[in-house]
């Protein structure tokens, strides 16, 4: 039994913004995992997140590939899976199409982590990735985010976000 997870979006953004997101390390945290990704062939890298039953929270990876703001290959391996996924991204009426597939799914422990992977990508992609291309794509005026807070604004800010970031469904 082999299994493969196919996202299909089309986001109102430019081409290169969507590209950023994907190879930026920083922006890359923002919306999928923490991370020490580079954006070169053959560099080794970690996602890190909580750890569950039967995996450690590290997703060790390699790219594989890389063609400039078209497509990004990666070996996806963590618990019991041992995938690659795939970024295409495309011009699209008004945006970019990017197409997610994550192939190799392979036993029932496997299968059974495609169908957890399935559910959080209706976050990822649905809500996470758009709002940091929002961010990106937004006009900035004023001060940076949280010039004017106080200390103890900051800090219940961040606490907000933490929540925010184990609650996904928005509920605190």
């Amino acid at each position: 039994m082999s299994t493969t997870l196919r996202v299909d979006r089309t986001y109102p953004h430019p081409r290169a913004l969507v590209w950023r997101a994907l190879v930026d390390r920083d922006l890359l945290a923002q919306w999928l995992m923490p991370n020490d990704f580079e954006p070169r062939v053959g560099h080794r890298f970690t996602f890190r997140t909580e750890p569950g039953p039967g995996f450690d929270g590290v997703v060790r990876c390699e790219v594989l590939e890389i063609i400039d703001q078209e497509r990004l290959v990666l070996a996806w391996a963590g618990g019991p899976i041992d995938t690659r996924i795939t970024f295409t991204l495309a011009d699209a009426p008004g945006g970019c199409r990017l197409v997610v597939e994550q192939v190799g799914f392979k036993g029932l422990r496997a299968w059974i982590v495609s169908r957890i992977l399935a559910i959080g990508s209706r976050t990822i992609y649905g809500r996470r990735l758009p709002e940091v291309l929002a961010s990106l794509d937004a006009p900035r005026t004023g001060p940076p985010p949280g010039a004017c807070m106080s200390p103890g604004q900051r800090i219940w800010e961040w606490w907000l976000r933490v929540l925010y970031w184990r609650n996904p469904d928005g509920k605190r």
